[in-house]
């Protein structure tokens, strides 16, 4: 499911690459948006499965804590939304890059935000809560569905949108991004009154800091975009290799994470055997989307495209399988869980040098 989620969002690039091209800043705010989807909405589907699990809410649709869980993850979204926004057009200010006017840039990411939010929270809180009631653990499906429905989601609404931008007068955008705004107030002042602010507060720190750093790598990407250009199946595998070694490294380390609790150590020679197993399987699955993504243009540059995706993988795989490493070894210990650490920064990591290094190695390779 994560793979074809993935492949979907590459596709959904290589095929508006000319719509990339003439907005950068878009680019830009593709993958911390995409990031953002696995912050809000894991956190929506783990908070209920642990109330669920703990017997603080019953297995229904409409509930209070759904409606807190709702507008927690309605206002988390949209704040970092409108971070993202306001950093794609710092950044493309800065560095002479073109973009859309700020009002339409802040209108196409807040509505395309509320497009999938309208989607998938409905989609895993009844999800979470029928495979609750049939004695199935919602954990594994919370973490595969959300990132792969919500990396597909990301991109084509987002593109959608703006392709619209120009059949809309600019009073309307502006006025719907103003009552975009005025609902944020509204949802966190009821959530204060309430006494719900605190998990809006923690998820927007953790997602502002992530998702930022993923749309630093888009910044990486919206600046070699005219080698990428040159080679659209790269641009097309780019989210399925980051979000691959991202969740490998997730797995990686709730793996040594165990075997801390238990041992009190990690085997060195063992953590080496599994880190080769890890990659080979996750190569085998980029590879996979490659060949999907390349069967669906010419394939005029498959060889170099190829060799870039390879080199590149070799390279950011085993730089974040080290630092996956050094960061659940030094979080362990600290005393602290390396679950709650490990993971959220890895998936950044990979997607800030997984398009820095293809972007780095695409042009050399191009460039000779």
């Amino acid at each position: 499911m994560l793979a074809v989620g993935e492949v979907v969002a590459g596709l959904t690039l290589r095929f508006n690459i000319d719509l990339l091209t003439a907005y950068p800043v878009l680019m830009i705010v593709i993958p911390g948006l995409m990031d953002l989807r696995g912050d809000v909405y894991g956190a929506i589907g783990y908070r209920l499965t642990t109330a669920l699990h703990l017997g603080e809410v019953e297995p229904r649709f409409f509930t209070r804590f759904n409606l807190f869980n709702t507008l927690t993850g309605y206002v988390v979204s949209l704040i970092v939304s409108l971070e993202l926004s306001i950093l794609g057009a710092v950044l493309s200010y800065v560095f002479n890059m073109a973009m859309m006017d700020p009002v339409s840039l802040l209108f196409a990411v807040t509505a395309s935000t509320i497009i999938v939010f309208a989607i998938l929270n409905p989609v895993v809180t009844a999800s979470t809560i029928t495979l609750f009631k049939k004695g199935v653990d919602p954990s594994g499906f919370v973490a595969v569905v959300v990132t792969g429905v919500g990396d597909a989601l990301t991109p084509f609404t987002l593109l959608s949108v703006s392709l619209m931008l120009g059949s809309l007068p600019q009073l309307v955008k502006a006025v719907f991004v103003v009552a975009v705004v005025a609902s944020i107030g509204v949802a966190y002042t009821y959530l204060v009154r309430v006494r719900q602010e605190r998990p809006v507060m923690e998820n927007t720190a953790s997602s502002i800091i992530a998702a930022s750093g993923s749309s630093l790598g888009g910044f990486i990407a919206a600046s070699s975009l005219g080698t990428l250009a040159k080679a659209p199946e790269v641009l097309g595998v780019l989210p399925a290799f980051n979000a691959l070694i991202g969740a490998s490294m997730g797995h990686i380390g709730n793996i040594m994470n165990i075997e801390l609790h238990i041992r009190g150590r990690l085997s060195h020679r063992e953590y080496r055997r599994r880190i080769l197993v890890e990659a080979a399987a996750t190569f085998t699955s980029v590879l996979a989307a490659y060949v999907v993504v390349l069967a669906s243009g010419s394939g005029s540059t498959w060889a170099s495209s190829l060799m870039v995706v390879s080199l590149s993988f070799i390279i950011v795989y085993f730089l974040s399988a080290f630092t996956t490493m050094y960061l659940t070894l030094e979080s362990f210990k600290h005393g602290w869980d390396p679950d709650n650490i490990v993971f959220p920064l890895m998936t950044t990591f990979a997607d800030f040098n997984g398009y820095l290094v293809v972007s780095l190695i695409l042009g050399f390779i191009l460039g000779h």
